[in-house]
């Protein structure tokens, strides 16, 4: 807590310091999005299916002196039964609602400060969007800096999150007690057509991690590709660390809307390779298991394919086996098909069977309609 203070004191005196006479321009906005989903689920013991249904309304103030106020509320109800496979609604498997955006922003020169819940798109903390019926937040102090040309500089405080991926979505859950996580990162994009970033995280008494990714993204006459180099490094305090590296290629044919992609993984040490706060940035990463999966020591490859069938309307096919060192192996193949209306109203549906030799079997199919207004 105490730490948490310091910070919110100094983000209030870098306010302070920093806000001028001229007001920002922006206009004051309502947004939201309603989400239908249903899931089928059997995971070899017994079968279930479930119904929720989504609402998140969002407000964002008028400009005053650099600063916006920004505030959502969300909501999920329906019927939901175990077992199941993404979780649709609370610990209990009930609906729940959450007001699990409210914050303030700062936006001074090439500066960005933002104090609240809040979404955030970090590797290993992450909003994870679309997943369920609603996405991660968090409860952070975020600043971002662009002085440095082609260059984002990123420091964070982030003290709890709730969402799909958090022990429990309805409310926030504390990260690390009440230590929670810090982390500073740098993203470069000075060199034409290749993305650089490099961050580091640290987590009192718990974790200490570093990630490295290069991406590459160029095209030609016949088709369009992109390149990716990742490295993660996690270092536990209870003496267990993992060290992952994972590369992966994407192609897109411009002749016809046809793409594949391939993405292998390996972690070289013992220790579990952990997700965090979120999907995890990993190549991998299917619908269901991720590297996380592996348990350990071991490695993933993965392959795949996407047709669009006429214009918004895709197929996409994807393939991951996971060679466990320690366990038996497994398998996941996903298919998902989603068809974009227009900007606002979007339907799409994923299947998944998963093969487990040293678990249990699972088949998950899940449908949404999602609607933004």
């Amino acid at each position: 807590m105490n730490k948490t203070l310091a910070m919110s004191a100094l983000a209030s005196a870098l306010l302070s310091s920093c806000l001028c006479a001229d007001e920002n321009t922006t206009k004051s906005n309502w947004n939201g999005e309603i989400r239908g989903g249903y899931q089928y689920t059997d995971d070899s013991v017994d079968t279930a299916d479930e119904f929720g249904l989504s609402t998140a309304i969002k407000y964002e103030s008028n400009s005053w002196n650099n600063l916006v106020f920004g505030a959502r509320i969300a909501a999920a109800v329906g019927e939901g039964k175990e077992p199941y496979g993404i979780p649709f609604f609370d610990a209990d498997n009930d609906g729940y609602g959450i007001i699990d955006e409210l914050y303030v922003k700062g936006n001074f020169g090439n500066s960005e400060l933002t104090i609240g819940r809040q979404a955030i798109d970090l590797p290993f903390v992450d909003t994870d969007e679309g997943l369920g019926l609603i996405d991660n937040r968090f409860e952070a102090v975020v600043f971002s800096n662009k002085d440095i040309k082609d260059t984002t500089i990123t420091l964070a405080h982030v003290r709890s999150w709730s969402g799909v991926d958090s022990d429990d979505p309805s409310k926030f859950n504390r990260i690390n007690g009440n230590d929670g996580i810090q982390l500073a990162g740098i993203e470069y994009t000075g060199i034409e057509n290749l993305g650089l970033k490099a961050l580091g995280y640290t987590a009192k008494d718990f974790l200490n991690m570093g990630y490295l990714e290069a991406n590459f993204e160029n095209e030609t006459d016949l088709f369009e590709y992109s390149i990716t180099l990742q490295y993660a490094l996690q270092d536990y305090e209870d003496g267990t660390k993992s060290s992952t590296f994972g590369a992966a290629a994407e192609l897109g044919l411009k002749s016809i809307p046809l793409g594949f992609n391939i993405a292998y993984n390996k972690n070289f040490d013992d220790g579990v390779v952990d997700n965090l706060y979120g999907g995890g940035p990993f190549v991998t990463s299917m619908e269901h298991c991720t590297i996380a999966e592996l348990e350990g020591k071991g490695d993933i490859i993965k392959g795949g394919l996407s047709y669009e069938i006429i214009d918004g309307l895709s197929l996409e096919a994807n393939y991951a086996k996971l060679n466990r060192s320690a366990l038996l192996d497994a398998s996941e193949l996903d298919y998902a098909l989603s068809y974009e209306y227009n900007d606002n109203l979007g339907f799409n549906i994923i299947y998944s069977d998963i093969k487990d030799d040293q678990n249990d079997d699972m088949r998950n199919l899940r449908a949404y309609v999602t609607y933004k207004f």
